[in-house]
């Protein structure tokens, strides 16, 4: 998808990832077997996959590179919002206030089924709403200071594996958001004994407050930094922020309600900051003409490890003979993939250090 993008049109691939997705959600609400639930939900994916390097491609191309990091915070804005609002608004549909979502259209669907339905049409209005709304930018050709810019071999062999080291930093940063969100409901439930209807509320919003925060700082951040030194500033914070990440999961906020919520809210916005900064970094080290590919293979790997190895470690640190809790397990699980990012991205700034110059 992302080798498509770079040489097609995107508006078209815009408007068909948006009517996958809505597709693939309204097969979620129309199947009566596994096999159409299972189906409907690979739409869903493979729309979500497409929409991604199709969005930071337009976005590449529309804001000037110094604008571009406000730019990404706020379309990751959307996904970090969109994440802590389903949590409170599907609880909410799935009460009574389900009961009467669309009802007199489809009185014969179970309530879940009519929140499929709905947000397909939700879909289906933003999907004809991009296809007169958006339009396609002219592509804009930025000189890269790191991949593909020394003209030997050898050169463009190390600029592509500082791409590489900086994709698997930003990847293992992603495993910290995958663990949050997978367990922190449970851990905190675990924890303190609360109710899961207040922790629905209390943590949804916690949720949404601190990834706003942390993707919003980010992105304003990231345009400091290109302002400035240009894409070679971007590492010292980006470990900075994993240090101060590191030390907040070691803080002792495992016996106090509120010390837990302000923890996890911390661990989210400063891996926001984080995922920003790193994704920005990762646009500017890939050239223009590459960026949707260098995007999708970013997304992958968050995929691949974020979301196979976030919500996993945490059980499997629970399994250990040590005996510890579900929090300073989820805790211990953000720490230590925040000191192996940091790892990544010192490597990366000391390959990147040895570049020859182009």
């Amino acid at each position: 998808m992302g080798w498509l993008v770079d040489r097609l049109p995107r508006k078209p691939f815009l408007i068909g990832a948006i009517g996958l997705w809505s597709a693939g959600t309204m097969v979620c609400g129309l199947a009566m077997q596994f096999p159409l639930m299972l189906m409907g939900r690979m739409l869903v994916a493979a729309g979500e996959a497409a929409l991604a390097p199709v969005a930071l491609s337009l976005i590449g191309d529309i804001f000037p590179r110094h604008q571009q990091g406000r730019a990404l915070g706020f379309y990751f804005s959307g996904i970090v919002a969109g994440g802590g609002v389903s949590i409170i608004v599907g609880g909410w549909l799935l009460g009574p206030a389900g009961l009467y979502l669309l009802a007199p259209l489809m009185p014969h669907l179970a309530p879940w089924r009519r929140i499929f339905m709905f947000l397909a049409m939700v879909g289906t209005f933003m999907c004809v709403l991009a296809l007169f709304v958006v339009h396609e930018p002219r592509r804009v050709h930025y000189v890269s200071g790191a991949p593909d810019g020394s003209p030997d071999a050898s050169g463009r062999r190390q600029s592509r594996m500082v791409l590489l080291v900086t994709c698997l930093a930003v990847s293992t940063v992603s495993v910290i958001d995958n663990a949050v969100g997978a367990w922190a409901p449970y851990v905190m439930l675990r924890a303190f004994s609360v109710s899961a209807a207040h922790i629905g509320k209390i943590l949804g919003g916690s949720l949404i407050v601190g990834g706003l925060t942390g993707v919003t700082i980010g992105g304003i951040l990231s345009d400091r930094l290109m302002k400035g030194r240009g894409q070679d500033a971007f590492y010292a914070p980006i470990i900075m922020l994993l240090l101060v990440l590191v030390v907040l999961c070691l803080g002792g906020a495992a016996y106090n309600y509120m010390l837990a919520l302000c923890m996890i809210m911390g661990i989210v916005a400063l891996a926001g900051m984080c995922s920003t900064l790193g994704l920005n970094l990762i646009l500017h080290l890939g050239t223009s003409r590459r960026r949707g590919f260098v995007t999708s293979f970013s997304f992958f790997l968050n995929v691949l490890v974020g979301a196979g190895l976030g919500p996993l470690l945490v059980p499997l640190a629970l399994d250990m003979p040590l005996q510890i809790t579900p929090i300073t397990a989820l805790s211990s699980v953000a720490a230590g993939a925040a000191l192996v990012a940091s790892g990544l991205f010192i490597a990366a700034r000391y390959l990147s250090r040895n570049l020859s110059p182009a």
